[in-house]
């Protein structure tokens, strides 16, 4: 998503300097032909003659940030704040340029903080206007995202980015009337109806989900000039944000054809005929319904099947008692002096170590148990753990406190100053995340 609004931003940020320097103009003239690596070396000469030059030095943390070199460009964004006047409007360029590097780097808060930063010296700055309203995305707070998009989206209509992210969280970015509208097109609701109910936004979700599924190429693929119409709507045809959807009829046809191709797929694994449509999930979900097609459960063991994992169970089978097996595990866990904390307390142990989960799991003791979004994360929080085990359950603390003074729909910010009273500042991991010698 990233990828785009910097080449976008940097072009912007190259095409208004003003310098008459022969080497920028070089750099200049090697960007606009896309030639990365030549208007890197070109600005490296700029850099050595002109070490203090923010112009060049905001240059150089565009180019490296564009070549994936992200910790020099870091480097060079955080030198030009020390040296850029104080009426440069150029501020909220590189403080946004700094919360996409955070972002690439998972420090969610801190690509916050500086993605606010960039919007104080201009509110109306689309790179960090969608860079805060993806942040807020991956802190799970949706509703707030939306309004960033949005935001983004009003002062910039053909904002492809914005646009997308916003369909993306659909049902829930739109308002009454649009979730109206697009009941309509996918013909869930009768034209001339003005309302719905639950069950029309729940097949809403579903034929959102297939078309992120890419289920109109797949429908296209396998029927090509024999697609029957009325089963793919092109909305705002012929225009840069023009958008194919997925009708009922065609969410319909979409299921036949999955559900022929499963029965085929399940017989190819030799399970007679009888037992397909007995077939269930590993939660003992049935994967048909009483008319031959997959269910929700269904399609996705299905697929999980097609990638090699054996995701269904014969009649007869018994289901395996994961729950039951990761509670028990847990208790163990709790037995042995673990705490169980939440997705994000354990974001934030990550963020305050710098360690990343399979570091903290490898060298602090720290746990896990599933995988996905019903992964549960434990820290070790017994009294006579020493250091540097007893430093995630420190973090644990410290973000339920903050957490207390915070609007419950808010997120802590992180104190880089933790533990200074007692020891001084805490570096547990490196930037790769790995463990390094506690000083």
């Amino acid at each position: 998503m990233k990828n785009i609004l910097v080449f976008t931003f940097f072009i912007i940020f190259i095409n208004t300097l003003v310098n008459s320097q022969t080497c920028l103009d070089t750099s200049h003239k090697f960007f606009n032909s896309k030639d990365y690596i030549s208007a890197e070396h070109a600005l490296e000469k700029c850099s050595q003659k002109e070490k203090a030059s923010p112009n060049v030095q905001i240059s150089m943390g565009g180019i490296k940030l564009l070549l994936g070199k992200y910790d020099e460009a870091e480097k060079y964004f955080n030198n030009v704040l020390k040296i850029m006047p104080k009426n440069s409007p150029y501020f909220a360029y590189v403080y946004s340029n700094l919360g996409d590097l955070a972002m690439r780097k998972k420090r969610i808060q801190k690509a916050m903080d500086y993605y606010q930063k960039s919007l104080k010296y201009q509110p109306e700055d689309i790179n960090s206007l969608i860079g805060y309203g993806y942040a807020l995305e991956k802190m799970d707070k949706k509703d707030l995202a939306i309004k960033y998009y949005k935001k983004a989206l009003d002062i910039d209509f053909s904002n492809l980015i914005a646009r997308k992210n916003l369909i993306r969280l659909e049902p829930e970015s739109l308002t009454y009337k649009e979730k109206l509208e697009a009941l309509k097109f996918r013909n869930i609701i009768a034209p001339e109806s003005e309302n719905f109910n639950d069950e029309d936004i729940i097949m809403l979700k579903k034929i959102l989900k297939a078309e992120r599924g890419s289920s109109i190429d797949y429908l296209s693929l396998k029927f090509g000039a024999t697609l029957p119409e009325g089963v793919i709507f092109e909305q705002n045809p012929n225009t840069f944000y023009a958008r194919k959807m997925l009708t009922l009829s065609g969410y319909n046809l979409l299921i036949d054809k999955l559900s022929s191709e499963a029965k085929d797929f399940f017989r190819s694994k030799g399970i007679v005929v009888s037992d397909i449509f007995s077939l269930t999930d590993l939660n003992g979900k049935p994967i048909f319904n009483e008319n031959g097609l997959l269910t929700d459960e269904g399609l996705i063991a299905y697929n999980k099947s097609l990638k090699g994992k054996k995701t269904y169970l014969l009649p007869g089978e018994k289901t395996p008692l994961i729950k039951e097996k990761e509670d028990e595990l847990a208790k163990q866990y709790m037995a042995q002096g673990y705490s169980e904390v939440s997705r994000l307390e354990f974001q934030y142990v990550e963020e305050g170590t710098n360690c990343s989960e399979e570091t903290l799991v490898k060298n602090l003791k720290c746990r896990t148990i599933g995988e996905g979004r019903d992964r549960r994360y434990f820290v070790l929080s017994k009294e006579d753990t020493s250091i540097p085990f007893s430093i995630p359950y420190m973090f644990v603390e410290e973000y339920r406190e903050l957490y207390g003074k915070h609007n419950q729909n808010e997120a802590p910010i992180y104190k880089e100053t933790f533990g200074e009273k007692q020891r001084g500042p805490l570096t547990l991991c490196n930037e790769k995340g790995e463990m390094e010698t506690l000083r």
